[in-house]
């Protein structure tokens, strides 16, 4: 059931030109340029000049990513939503309310959905443009949910349980900025130097509950490796999703807040090791690691780099059965 009122356009009537406004997707009275990795992030870290891998394997620098948005929503919601995330970041994401995992989920959907959003732009293959874009509109529509959790910065919103994702943080040793993502299975990380964020969206918070045993090396700070090796098992779990429930959004007219509830329960797969390998080793390739073969080793085994100075792993015990949710 769509809200009752047009208090923003929902992607089945987007236009998706250049004159709309990414987040509301209305049509920008004054337009501006919003950059998906916001231009404090760009300082503080030095990625002006970096680059990102998009989805067709391209690179573009940080200071490219932009995309259109209307002079309210970049000047007045987005500002306050990045002033807020700011200073959770400055407090490296401890003690965290719900609002404050809702100011989370909205700073790190926000560039998911935006970089999506870019990609209806680039094309697939600058020499061969006949190829067209990397993403199509119609494409784009399978963010429709994403899109209207969204509208959460603009008005004040009520995520009846479940909440439509999960969050983990995690200590880390070096001051390095790193992200990556996994677009099908909608999640993504961000590590800002010595604190991470891992996000997992539309699960309902059921992985946070099935990768509860991860929660323990919050008290760890962890290598570049360790780090990597916790996103796979977060990713991992996000990719045997097998469904993905349904929202109903109400917006009251009045009082001008927006309700989303939950229709239907999360789903997935059971827990593959070998599938769970793979990931694993083309995380640890694609970030840098090349550790010569493959993590699973011929006895079944998964070498793993989450042991402590002791060589006992830090998970021991905590990962009894990985059965389905």
């Amino acid at each position: 059931m769509e809200p009752e009122i047009n208090f923003y356009r929902n992607l089945n009537e987007e236009t998706f030109d250049d004159e709309s406004c990414f987040l509301c997707g209305k049509e920008c009275d004054s337009k501006t340029a919003e950059h998906i990795f916001p231009k404090w992030l760009l300082h503080k870290y030095d990625l002006w000049d970096k680059k990102l891998t998009i989805t067709n394997q391209s690179q573009i620098p940080y200071r490219n990513l932009t995309v259109p948005c209307c002079s309210e929503c970049n000047n007045v919601h987005l500002s306050q939503m990045e002033e807020k995330f700011r200073n959770l970041l400055d407090n490296s994401f401890e003690n965290l309310t719900n609002e404050d995992e809702k100011i989370i989920f909205q700073w790190t959907a926000k560039i998911l959905y935006a970089t999506r959003y870019k990609e209806l732009s680039l094309l697939v293959d600058r020499a061969n443009p006949n190829l067209g874009n990397i993403l199509s509109p119609a494409e784009l529509e399978s963010y429709s949910a994403l899109h209207l959790f969204l509208q959460s910065i603009r008005y004040v919103t009520v995520f009846n349980d479940p909440k439509p994702w999960s969050i983990f943080i995690f200590k880390c040793k070096d001051d390095e900025f790193f992200y990556h993502n996994n677009i099908p299975a909608l999640c993504l990380s961000i590590k800002f130097g010595k604190v991470s964020l891992t996000i997992i969206y539309e699960d309902n918070n059921v992985i946070s509950d099935f990768m509860s045993p991860l929660k323990v090396l919050q008290n760890h700070q962890l290598n570049f490796a360790q780090y990597l090796e916790v996103n796979a098992f977060l990713f991992y779990s996000a990719m045997i999703k097998e469904n993905v429930p349904n929202y109903h959004s109400s917006f009251h007219q009045t009082s001008e807040i927006l309700t989303v509830n939950t229709i239907g329960t999360l789903k997935s797969r059971k827990w593959n090791d070998k599938e769970f390998s793979a990931i694993l080793d083309f995380i640890l390739y694609s970030s840098g690691i090349d550790i010569g073969m493959s993590v699973l080793q011929p006895d079944g085994k998964i070498t793993s780099f989450l042991v402590d100075e002791n060589n006992e792993h830090l998970l021991k015990n905590h990962f009894n059965n990985k059965d389905s949710s």
